[in-house]
């Protein structure tokens, strides 16, 4: 028992939490059944679990499995699809991404983690605890992601395989107006826009007749459905793996790990077509973890993976747009503008203002692949020196890994036909090979050098560890000079002292050092210390039959987050090229030259954090186990450009302005997780209910100090929506005869207004809408509450399991999140239904939605006051979803083995069938990606067997 309790210290100290072996700088070990050292200040899921949400994309699986860790996904394209990830909320205004370890050495999540496959996975654990996030210096701040891989647990042999595979398909898309609705309600929107130029009267001037709005109601008129027409209603998903695992008892023991993945896209391109082709990606992956045990006193670990991915979509000019521009051209486009071919001459349609005919674009202009290769090796050798003195032990521990891309362009162009005739100057080409070409890289060499020592004297248990670690990155710099390479070192360690099992002390530090910053301000110390007091060690409460396990902790700690979205080298002065002057009396000659940049910052550092934490561990009956913790995170040093200095000091230009270490923000929550495990008869169950609450305040931002304090941002939560505040729409009322605003009305200063626009509150009671109204008008985009219950339950051989995942206290902007939804007609665009019941009134046409309208009036031209951010466009994006839906059987035992196998068992699987949210019935969009490409669900059959 005091064994695995000691595991449980020596794991990431690099800076981590505790652990067995230093290369990693440790295999994480999360199951301690010891009464003393029973933490629960983490969170854990299983590689089993995650395979239970059969998706392409790791950072897609992590929804609701981790408490404290909050997922967020925005575009379900294949290989664009990575999840965005925070740990307990949002602790900084500055970068607030998670930092994430696979096997001990640091990684890149869109590099590296993202195309993990699940089935090669041991666990995935949230590290978020004060003491352990000291331990990781200047990478801790974030919170860390500590990914373990299998290896093998025997020499047995044994064989693991399993084969998955189903189809994915849009979760949500919101269609636009056919012809007859598009030419119904642009009418409106012409006839709109004659207002000034009718005396400020609405007077009917349709551009459509009654004949051609006829013709598009009885189908005869052009109405083509681009969305139809560019994609299919599903694609295929293929996951398959084979896991071996054997070796000779304990002196060599291997796993082999062999996997496949195939996910295409929903783009409807013929898979045989030589001109385009589908989005999607094709991964192959190999990992061989080997472990050896010689002379009695050493163990060694070798560790080789390598993965190759395969990435298409029709092309694009910017190769990191996960074709942007092909989907606002797809959803923008009108449905009457032109067919698909034109009639007459057979060839693709198209004319000088719609030129790019969106299924031409996914058909006839070439593709874009990408091949990415990706390897790591890791090696370490650990020495018992017990023969020395019991429980002392070293570590040492390399790590190389390498990634690369190589992508290759093949390009085309099309002729575009109007009514028979060229309508732009573009001719047919053949397909155009581009030569393969370096696009990216990067080379990450890791070191890890560790001692540990750990001993039981009598009721004391002592453990300590300490580890030295550097860390070499070089990426692809792009002529980017500050990105040529990233070193950091780091000293650190971490000790425990037990008393009884039931009196805990624990103390851990970090010595952290970033190139990053000048000489003198590199380095930073991080100390930390918890105690824990086990209730159910004392006389009152031990073998109580109710109470099995009681826990209560408190801890403090500092940590550092040198992730910064402002540049690096922000102690050096930077130089700008700057229009000079005009020299000569005829022959006139231009002179450039240089002048500063940016100021330099010489004392510029990391962030820091103060992290606090107060803790209930309780178990009940062996059955019930509760966690509940209450977090504070206090950041202060965030790097931000001090808007503060003065002008007079001749700083001209907001972008000389320094950065320094200026920011402060506090974070603030609770978590609690509660799991219920029990069997009755012949049914399994296991419940449990995860939820993380948490939010922020920005107390420090170096704010200038706005006319009205209710503008201002600082004592507001990041990301705090800034807007004016609708109030409602203009009437006939709010008018003079010559089209000004009746008396006692405040004059918006955004452009002229009419009768449908909306109106906006004076909030300082100026006179005047303007720049000085703005104000808070919603909740950020990512929420206060995330939370998640799962089911699970088995009766002989059948076996059905559930994950339903929610976010609360979120807010949508339609106009950042779906403007072409919302925004009709302006450049040409078409409508959606989210716009069609705008404010009008012609009674001549039955027309009037004065006291019933939900949208602002229609118009062709650019609006400004309509078009600004403000409580109109702020909705509720609170929602709960069904991440995972599983029933599988598994053969008897005894039936198995009759064909040579140990188990063997069949599945289905859906991902994200259901969704319950205000905002998806309203307005019929995914609250998570209302829009661009569509998130995903799927649904899936599978077989998984064992030799």
């Amino acid at each position: 028992m005091i064994k695995k309790a000691t595991a449980l210290l020596f794991a990431v100290w690099s800076g981590g939490t505790s652990l067995v072996m230093a290369q990693q700088p440790g295999d994480m070990i999360t199951t301690d059944s010891s009464a003393g050292w029973k933490a629960k200040n983490y969170s854990s899921v299983s590689g089993k679990d995650l395979e239970k949400t059969p998706v392409a994309n790791l950072t897609n699986t992590l929804y609701g499995r981790l408490n404290g860790l909050m997922v967020a996904q925005s575009n379900g394209q294949p290989g664009y699809d990575q999840a965005s990830m925070l740990m307990r909320g949002r602790g900084t205004y500055d970068q607030a991404a998670i930092v994430c370890y696979v096997d001990g050495f640091q990684v890149d999540i869109s590099f590296y983690f993202q195309y993990l496959s699940a089935g090669e996975i041991e666990n995935i654990t949230l590290l978020k605890d004060p003491v352990t996030l000291a331990t990781f210096g200047m990478k801790g701040a974030n919170g860390i992601l500590w990914v373990t891989t299998k290896r093998a647990k025997s020499g047995q042999f044994r064989v693991d395989a399993q084969m998955i595979s189903g189809i994915q398909q849009a979760a949500k898309i919101q269609k636009p107006y056919g012809a007859y609705q598009y030419a119904s309600l642009y009418n409106q929107a012409i006839s709109n826009d004659r207002y000034a130029i009718n005396g400020n009267r609405y007077q009917w001037t349709p551009a459509y007749n009654d004949a051609s709005l006829q013709e598009y109601k009885d189908g005869r008129g052009t109405d083509v459905d681009w969305l139809n027409e560019s994609l299919k209603e599903n694609a295929r998903y293929t996951n398959a793996y084979v896991n071996m695992q054997g070796g000779l008892h304990e002196v060599a023991k291997y796993n082999l790990f062999m996997d496949y993945m195939d996910q295409a896209g929903l783009f409807n391109i013929p898979s045989s077509s030589e001109s385009s082709r589908n989005a999607g990606i094709k991964r192959y992956n190999l990992r061989s973890n080997v472990d050896l045990k010689f002379f009695k006193i050493f163990e060694g670990k070798i560790d080789l993976g390598g993965r190759i991915e395969s990435y298409n979509q029709p092309f694009s000019n910017n190769t990191y747009d996960n074709a942007r521009n092909f989907w606002r051209e797809l959803t923008t486009y009108p449905n009457n503008i032109y067919p698909v071919r034109d009639p007459i001459s057979g060839q693709w349609s198209g004319n000088t203002l719609y030129s790019n005919n969106p299924v031409a674009q996914l058909n006839a202009v070439g593709m874009y692949t990408a091949h990415d290769r990706t390897l790591q090796g890791n090696f370490s050798l650990r020495e018992d020196l017990g023969f020395l003195t019991e429980g002392l032990y070293l570590e040492q521990a390399l790590s190389f890994n390498t990634w690369s891309r190589v992508i290759q362009n093949k390009t085309a162009t099309y002729a575009r036909y109007y009514e028979g005739k060229p309508a732009t100057s573009d001719q047919n080409t053949p397909i155009k090979f581009g030569t393969n070409t370096p696009y990216g890289q990067l080379t990450w060499k890791q070191s890890n050098l560790s001692a540990g020592y750990n001993r039981q004297f009598g009721v004391h248990s002592v453990h300590a560890v300490a580890n030295y670690y550097a860390s070499d990155m070089v990426p692809d710099a792009n002529e980017d000079a500050s990105k040529i390479a990233y070193h950091y070192q780091q000293i650190a360690g971490r000790a425990r002292y037990g008393y009884q099992h039931k009196y805990l002390a624990e103390l851990g530090w970090s010595y952290s050092g970033s190139d990053s910053y000048a000489p003198g301000y590199r380095w930073k110390f991080y100390p930390a210390v918890s105690l824990s007091w086990v209730l159910s060690e004392e006389g009152f409460l031990k073998n109580n039959a109710v109470v099995s396990h009681a826990k209560l902790r408190a801890s403090v700690g500092k940590s550092g987050n040198d992730q910064t979205l402002q540049g690096r080298y922000l102690y050096q002065q930077y130089y700008r090229f700057l229009p000079g002057s005009v020299t000569g009396n005829t022959d006139l000659s231009f002179n450039g030259g240089i002048g500063l940049g940016r100021l330099a910052t010489p004392d510029i550092t990391a962030e820091q954090s103060m992290k606090y934490e107060l803790g209930l561990d309780l178990t009940i009956a062996k059955k019930v186990d509760l966690q509940a913790n209450w977090f504070s995170d206090r950041r202060s040093g965030i790097i931000t450009r001090n808007n503060l200095v003065a002008g007079y000091l001749g700083y001209t230009g907001a972008d000389m302005l320094p950065f320094q270490n200026i920011g402060k923000v506090t974070n603030e929550g609770f978590e609690l997780g509660v799991s219920y495990t029990d069997r009755i008869g012949d049914v399994q169950v296991n419940m449990g209910v995860m939820g993380t609450y948490a939010r922020n305040k920005i107390t420090e931002q170096a704010e200038i100090s706005n006319k009205n304090s209710f503008s201002n941002t600082t004592g507001l939560a990041i990301g705090t929506p800034m807007g004016l505040v609708a109030d409602g729409f203009y009437q006939f009322e709010d008018f003079n005869p010559d089209g000004s605003l009746i008396a006692g009305l405040a004059k918006p200063s955004f452009g002229p207004v009419q009768p449908g626009d909306l109106k906006y509150k004076d909030l300082d009671q100026n006179g005047f809408v303007d720049q000085s109204d703005i104000t808070k008008i919603g909740r950020p985009s990512y929420p206060k509450l995330y939370y998640s219950f799962n089911l699970g339950l088995s009766y002989k051989g059948v076996d059905l399991s559930a994950l339903f995942q929610g976010a609360s206290g979120l807010d949508v902007n339609l106009l950042g999140a779906a403007y072409n939804q919302v925004v009709p007609f302006v450049g040409n665009t078409t409508i959606y239904p989210t716009a069609g019941n705008a404010w009008a009134y012609y009674p001549t046409e039955g027309i009037d939605t004065r006291n019933t309208a939900t949208s602002p009036r229609l118009t062709t031209q650019s609006n400004a006051n309509n078009y600004t951010n403000s409580t109109f466009w702020m909705k509720n994006a609170d929602f709960l979803k069904l991440r995972s839906l599983q029933i599988g059987y598994t053969l008897p035992a005894d039936v198995s083995q009759k064909f040579h196998m140990e188990k063997f068992r069949v599945f289905l699987t859906a991902v994200n069938p259901f969704v319950w949210s205000s905002f998806y019935r309203q307005y019929n969009m995914d609250p998570e990606t209302p829009a661009g490409y569509p998130a995903l669900q799927s649904y899936n059959a599978g077989i998984s067997f064992t030799f």
